[in-house]
């Protein structure tokens, strides 16, 4: 019997893929089409992406890896989205998904991605090839009794893809430019999104016959929001106008996917809320040295607007799988191999690691939870440098 972990070599390969994934989830007349949509419609799709066990020249364990530019503040990185995981049933429990999940993460080293990310109910498979969950959040509001008026000179709206792609392209990217988590989206993906996941519906509010805000929904879960800079009122306004929608079908509760900073504008709008946490989104770091590379901008601009400008020191972070080191020069930040810091290293773990880069973690806590014996003015470094943030995937754009 012959086994081998690689790519799809030719297109009738890859469509064996397909047809692998659709029998893995179950062969339902929506399968096939689903992950061959895929294929045709991913902007960044490419053959060596799709990841696959064969056995005798069989397809018969895939994964497949979704390419995406993701910002950590304002900088950008190559984030290496996992999805599509399955085996065909008659091949199930015998190592041939774990198998592929190792052969895609050395695929992801090769091609030089700096993270992956996925999104699953089955963590444990996941944590044998190195990933490690990363807690996002959700939440629950209650429809009230009372809802606030909408503001006067907005008119509210279905988008229209023709008329109004161009304005939501900008405003998702002036809204977006410091966010980390979000991807940067050229117009491809706008149009391609749709076509192989679920197509959400846009809702915009114009004001004088410009777009000032927009919120995607899909049935009474908000997905995504945004708005321009001065119009958080058409943005509460946008969100009163949907929970009036929900009021009129009867609805008692919704749920609104958002990052922290804008939970505020549900609260205006009147609603109770409830904050669900989701253990559902696994990350792995996969080139530590890129990645620090790539934010290296963003972490000398954090320490030039501290009162630690001119900073100079060596900092190592140690985890389980790799380490590097900061050396800061004038507050110039150069990354290098680890070594023995005269002045502190960082040990931590994998999860501490990259909540730490990202800003669910302070270093404050990680040094308290792993009784470290680094000094109050290293602590302080790592705080400016490292401050406290979120990262943030808005839910259109799941793989």
């Amino acid at each position: 019997m012959s086994v081998e972990y690689r790519s799809p070599a030719t297109q009738a390969e890859l469509d064996d893929t397909f047809a692998c994934s659709a029998r893995a989830f179950g062969g339902g007349e929506w399968a096939l089409p689903f992950f061959t949509n895929i294929a045709t419609h991913d902007p960044w799709f490419k053959l060596g992406n799709t990841r696959a066990c064969f056995v005798d020249g069989k397809a018969v364990s895939v994964v497949q890896i979704f390419d995406r530019p993701m910002r950590i503040g304002n900088c950008v990185v190559r984030m290496g989205g996992i999805g599509s995981v399955g085996t065909d049933p008659r091949y199930r429990n015998q190592g041939y998904s774990l198998n592929v999940l190792m052969d895609s993460v050395k695929y992801l080293k090769e091609s030089g991605y700096d993270l992956s990310m996925l999104g699953t109910g089955v963590q444990s498979h996941y944590e044998r090839a190195g990933w490690v969950v990363h807690p996002t959040y959700s939440w629950t509001f209650t429809i009230p009794d009372c809802i606030q008026e909408l503001p006067d000179g907005i008119t509210f709206e279905q988008y229209a893809i023709d008329r109004d792609l161009e304005d939501l392209m900008k405003m998702y990217d002036l809204f977006n430019q410091n966010r980390t988590g979000t991807f940067l989206r050229p117009e491809d993906y706008w149009r391609q999104n749709p076509k192989w996941r679920t197509e959400p519906i846009f809702w915009i509010a114009r004001t004088e016959n410009r777009c000032v805000a927009y919120l995607r929904a899909s049935q009474w879960s908000i997905l995504e929001v945004g708005f321009l800079p001065g119009s958080r009122d058409a943005m509460v306004g946008l969100i009163s106008w949907f929970i009036r929608r929900a009021k009129a079908a009867e609805e008692d509760k919704a749920v609104a996917t958002l990052p922290s900073e804008l939970i505020d504008l549900v609260w205006e709008s009147g609603c109770t809320l409830n904050r669900r946490e989701i253990t559902s989104w696994m990350v792995r770091i996969i080139g530590l040295h890129s990645l620090l590379e790539k934010i290296a901008p963003l972490l000398e601009a954090r320490i030039k607007n501290s009162r630690f400008e001119g900073l100079t020191r060596r900092i190592g972070l140690e985890y389980e799988a790799g380490s590097a080191s900061l050396d800061l020069q004038q507050g110039k930040v150069c990354i290098c191999d680890a070594g023995t810091e005269p002045m502190g290293n960082l040990r931590l773990s994998q999860m501490q690691l990259m909540r730490l880069l990202v800003g669910s973690l302070t270093a404050h806590q990680i040094v308290a939870s792993n009784n470290l014996d680094l000094s109050q003015e290293l602590v302080e470094n790592l705080g400016v440098i490292f401050p406290p943030d979120e990262l943030f995937l808005w839910r259109t754009d799941t793989f």
